[in-house]
Parts: structure tokens; sequence; C-alpha cells
């Protein structure tokens, strides 16, 4: 008996010993994506529409910067097949700051940065900037001349109209309006020798070479700046 009172307890432990295994439950694919997508399709389809209307207004901008003139809708539509005029990308393109809509003519025109359509124009602008300093050849890419605007550059250079300063490759970065085009300026041999002496230090020693001559770097490394400390007010201490 008392065996059998031991087997029975053994088996006890036995099965109290096995690990449980929970049994899964498998839902319906079908209803589980449905829910989902259910719950996102408003959101996707409108931020697929508002994408591609984004689309059509960036290749009409394009459009508009090539054409370099006034275009109507229709012929927008030439080449932006998808245009509408009722359409969003029409509210997006009256109300961008880089086209011009012209309400009487229903026309739009690209809006540069720089309204310079030739080489004549650009000369009178430099020259209406005596005091603003040198203007930056990369910011005419902003502008109608922005498809020959090396030959333009070249051309006013090579016939002295211009000033530039050059990168190491000899192309024009800052141009200014020359106002002695004809005039060839004698420069004293001795300054010229005394400028080809001046060398400028390595990047590495340019900031101590600075210091040394009482200039202050615009930039200075993190590392380099002058540490300031700050003495926190003691605390006066209560008398008990």
């Amino acid at each position: 008996m008392s065996d059998l009172l031991a087997q029975g307890k053994h088996l006890k432990q036995q099965i109290a010993a096995q690990p449980i295994v929970r049994q899964r439950r498998i839902l319906d694919p079908s209803a589980t994506s449905s829910r989902r997508t259910g719950a996102s399709s408003p959101d996707a389809a409108k931020i697929h529409q508002d994408a591609a209307t984004m689309t059509r207004v960036y290749e009409v901008i394009e459009f508009l910067k090539k054409s370099q003139r006034p275009c109507t809708m229709d012929e927008i539509r030439m080449h932006i097949h998808d245009f509408q005029v009722e359409g969003p990308e029409f509210q997006q393109l009256t109300n961008n700051a880089k086209v011009i809509y012209n309400s009487k003519s229903h026309t739009f025109a690209y809006k540069p940065e720089f309204d310079i359509q030739t080489s004549a124009e650009l000369l009178e602008y430099l020259r209406q900037m005596p005091d603003q300093g040198g203007l930056e050849v990369k910011k005419l890419n902003d502008s109608y001349l922005a498809d020959k605007l090396t030959k333009v550059v070249s051309e006013l250079r090579e016939s002295k109209q211009v000033l530039a300063i050059t990168d190491k490759d000899n192309r024009a970065r800052y141009l200014f309006y020359n106002n002695w085009p004809n005039e060839d300026i004698a420069i004293d041999q001795e300054m010229k020798t005394s400028w080809m002496r001046m060398q400028v230090p390595d990047e590495n020693e340019l900031a101590e070479e600075m210091k040394r001559a009482g200039l202050k770097p615009t930039q200075i490394e993190k590392g380099e700046e002058e540490k300031v400390e700050v003495k926190k007010p003691k605390r006066a201490q209560r008398k008990t």
C-alpha cells in the first residue's frame, strides 16, 4: 500500500515538472489586414495625392524656368499633361514664391532670385552695387543666365568690363564692376615684388599667427576657446 502511494506521489511530481504549453489562437489574416488598411487608407491616399501634386508643381516650375517667359495654362498643359486648372496644383502655383501669376492674362512666369537675362543687364547690376562688394557667381545660377553663365562671364572678363576673384583654376568666384576698363593702371615693381613675397600661414598655424598680430579669428575651435571660471556665490551659513 505504501509503495502504491509512493508511486502515485512520484507520478504527480513528474506531471508538475512538465513545461506548460499554451495553445495560441490563430486570427483570421483577412480580418486583421482589413482593419489595418481600413484605418489607414484615407491617410495613405491623401499622402499619395499630396506627393503627386507637389511633383506636378515642381515640374511646372522647372518648365517655366527653362521657358524664360510667361506661359499660358494651355502651354503648360502641353508639357505637363496631367496639370489641372481647377486642381490643387493651380493654388500651389499661384501662391508659390518662385512663380509670378498674372491674373489678367492668366499666365505663369518663373521668378528668379536675380532677374537678369543678358550680359548688359548683369553689367548694369554690378555697376549699381559699388558699396555692396562683389556678386558671388554661383548665385547667378538662379537667373535666366544660368545656361550661358560661363560664356557671359568669360566675355565680360576678356573685355575688361568686370574684375573677378578667381579660384586656383582661374574660374570666377566673385564679380566686380570695372570703373576703368580702358586704363592700364601701372603698379610699382617694388609693390609687385613685396606682394609676391607675402606668404599666407599654414591653415593649422593661421589662428596662432592672427593672435600674434593682434587679430581675432572669426571662428575659434571649441577646444581653443578661453574658459571663464564662474565662481558661485557662497551661501551664508545660518547661525544657530
